[in-house]
């Protein structure tokens, strides 16, 4: 998800680089927010759907459905859609930013610098997580969450600066070595103080006020191993990206143009997908790689044939333009 972040920045920078302002923000309302306020009913109903679905074929029925059973009044979440809520916030933000001047030009150049990146990020992932439980939730609630703000809110901004100054990232290749050997430690350091999985109580005590408790022991350190593990492995994979995938290809502009679908979709598919593999014996890897393979290929081959070419895909990715 922060990849996602500083991919969304990087875009949006690149939108009010080839339009106005009022149009960048027409833009993202309808390709973001509309989408949002249109799937977010249709998620609830099939949520339902789905679970009762699963409740009524799966042996043993899994232990999330006794939380179902005792909460009353969960509190109202945007499921999976939390990324398009989130996203519509931070490009108002931005927005507002570029119409009102308020930075001048500022607002690019520092979010790409170095020192940004290397001092300022890791302090505002720590301050943004502490108060969260490990691993920290999706902020999925209707009400801004200002934790994400400083979280994911500051890879948006280093995405935003990556755009203005595309240079520092070719330069950044030749830092992968350490960088991998850096996530390699931080990331035994996260996961050697990772505490057990919550019990069925704590889940239920969870879904009733909206938020984990978070662990105190050794809580610090477990945040910084954790803010830094997630700093690396972005860095990496966004660098690993930028070396490998930076060229035309039908074949990756094929599955960009499905990715926004199978986001919408994906989380009930592997709902109904999963809750028939609960009745076999199959290995859990067997099940893990069924669930996601299937889930892409519906994704993929729904957005081919039922998406692409009508105002479904315009809504989601815009109007296609003929070629000259």
């Amino acid at each position: 998800m922060p990849l996602f972040f500083i991919i969304a920045g990087f875009c949006s920078a690149l939108l009010i680089g080839k339009s106005s302002n009022a149009r960048f923000l027409r833009h993202r309302s309808q390709h973001i927010l509309l989408p949002f306020i249109v799937f977010l009913p249709l998620s609830f109903v099939i949520y339902y759907h789905a679970l009762s679905f699963g409740a009524d074929i799966a042996n043993p029925i899994p232990p999330i459905f006794a939380v179902f059973k005792v909460v009353k009044e969960p509190v109202v979440s945007t499921m999976h859609l939390w990324f398009l809520w989130n996203l519509y916030q931070f490009c108002l933000i931005h927005w507002l930013l570029k119409t009102t001047n308020l930075l001048g030009n500022k607002f690019d150049g520092l979010s790409a610098h170095p020192l940004f990146m290397w001092v300022v990020l890791p302090i505002v992932l720590t301050l943004s997580l502490m108060g969260q439980s490990i691993p920290f939730p999706a902020p999925d609630k209707l009400t801004p969450q200002l934790w994400s703000y400083g979280f994911y809110g500051s890879f948006y901004c280093l995405g935003v600066g990556l755009n203005k100054k595309q240079q520092l990232i070719s330069s950044y290749h030749k830092y992968l070595w350490p960088l991998i050997l850096g996530v390699a430690l931080s990331l035994t350091g996260y996961f050697s103080l990772l505490p057990a999985a919550p019990s069925l109580d704590e889940v239920i005590a969870a879904a009733t006020s909206g938020y984990f408790a978070a662990a105190r022991e050794l809580y610090v350190l477990h945040v910084l191993s954790q803010g830094l593990s997630i700093i690396l492995l972005t860095a990496i994979t966004f660098l690993l990206g930028h070396r490998f995938l930076n060229h035309k290809s039908k074949l990756s502009r094929s599955i960009s143009n499905a990715s926004y679908w199978i986001y919408l979709i994906h989380a009930p598919v592997l709902i109904y997908i999963q809750m028939p593999l609960i009745n076999t014996n199959l290995p859990v890897l067997v099940k893990f790689v069924i669930s996601v393979v299937v889930t892409l290929l519906i994704g993929q081959i729904s957005y081919l044939l039922l998406v692409k070419n009508t105002w479904l895909g315009a809504l989601l990715n815009g109007r296609r333009t003929k070629k000259r």
